[in-house]
């Protein structure tokens, strides 16, 4: 189990010459969770023992994060949406309502960081190529066709998706 779409980049490549990075934008879910509080949203819900346990806090605390953020607010027992609310997490998630999550969220936060990576640079019909990367996840028709959409993007820009890689 992770938290997920944690941080959303987009990188504009300018194609004239030689590739080159000439703007970043990100964009972050709207929860903030501390590290301190999704281990113990850990050991509660698979309750090591022993060694495991050691290792999973020794894991958390020498991550070097201190906040991960997520479209899941339930990392800091603030509510559940997401996991049931039984102790050890059961029935646990199927993969359906991981890709509907994916499918309701991962499109507006790529939107959110391209707008961010092209303001002052270029205008969005400027744009040639769309590469989308996910290890998240992936709906029909598609993360890259939903910024298309939701952009407003010419249908003749370029698309690449990378998933699960």
């Amino acid at each position: 189990m992770s938290t997920f779409w944690g941080e959303c980049p987009f990188i504009f490549l300018n194609y004239n010459l030689l590739s080159e990075i000439v703007s970043i934008g990100t964009a972050l879910p709207q929860y903030r969770h501390r590290q301190k509080d999704i281990l113990q949203f850990m050991l509660q819900a698979y309750q090591p023992e022993g060694d495991d346990r050691r290792r999973l806090e020794l894991l958390y605390d020498r991550s070097g994060i201190a906040y991960r953020y997520s479209v899941v607010p339930d990392y800091s027992f603030t509510e559940r949406s997401f996991y049931p609310a039984t102790p050890d997490l059961e029935p646990f998630p199927l993969l359906e309502k991981r890709m509907q999550w994916y499918e309701q969220h991962a499109a507006a936060l790529s939107v959110q960081a391209i707008e961010k990576c092209i303001e002052g640079c270029l205008a969005k019909d400027e744009l040639t190529w769309l590469i989308t990367v996910s290890c998240t996840g992936m709906s029909a028709p598609g993360l890259d066709i939903q910024i298309v959409q939701q952009m407003d993007l010419q249908p003749s820009i370029r698309r690449s998706s990378v998933n699960f890689m």
